[in-house]
């Protein structure tokens, strides 16, 4: 049986060169060390998130991770683990763990039928989720951490917002 033009085309289209773009037009620090793989500095009001984005070619999968730039552990505080709970029962897309390296992580995967019609917005709009979700809760895991709140103290000033300028 020979192989289709369709397949050919499958497989070398690959969506980390989409991503690879997006990082390229914000001036973000990457490396990619592997075709299906590239990890990504971004800077954001709080702290350098660093994203490790993979793609699974043979289940048609994007896994995105995006973790807290923090050398610290968290995984010894018994309340990062009540904030978590917490937090992932407040986000609808995506999740939060503790990464093997034992920082905060928002996790998120996509899963495609139809690769070819892979559009540049969901992948930016997916990158842009990230970023705000992990900015939103930034501060909570702060509040367990430095200031010694409990999660449901911490998880109340994710939903503070200002108004207006000071």
């Amino acid at each position: 049986m020979s192989a289709s033009y369709s397949n050919i085309i499958d497989f070398k289209f690959n969506p980390i060169n989409i991503f690879e773009k997006i990082v390229i037009s914000n001036n973000w620090a990457f490396e990619r060390p592997f075709d299906e793989e590239i990890y990504v500095e971004v800077p954001n009001k709080y702290s350098n998130l660093i994203f490790q984005i993979s793609w699974s070619r043979k289940e048609q999968t994007i896994d995105l991770k995006a973790s807290f730039y923090i050398k610290m552990d968290f995984s010894r505080n018994d309340e990062i683990y009540k904030l978590l709970n917490l937090i992932n029962y407040s986000t609808n897309i995506g999740h939060f763990q503790i990464n093997e390296s034992k920082y905060p992580t928002f996790k998120y995967s996509i899963i495609f039928n139809d690769i070819k019609n892979l559009k540049h917005d969901i992948l930016k709009r997916t990158l842009n989720h990230a970023i705000s979700e992990s900015e939103k809760f930034f501060p909570a895991f702060q509040l367990v951490l430095w200031a010694g709140k409990t999660a449901e103290e911490a998880i109340l000033f994710s939903d503070f917002t200002t108004e207006g300028k000071a």
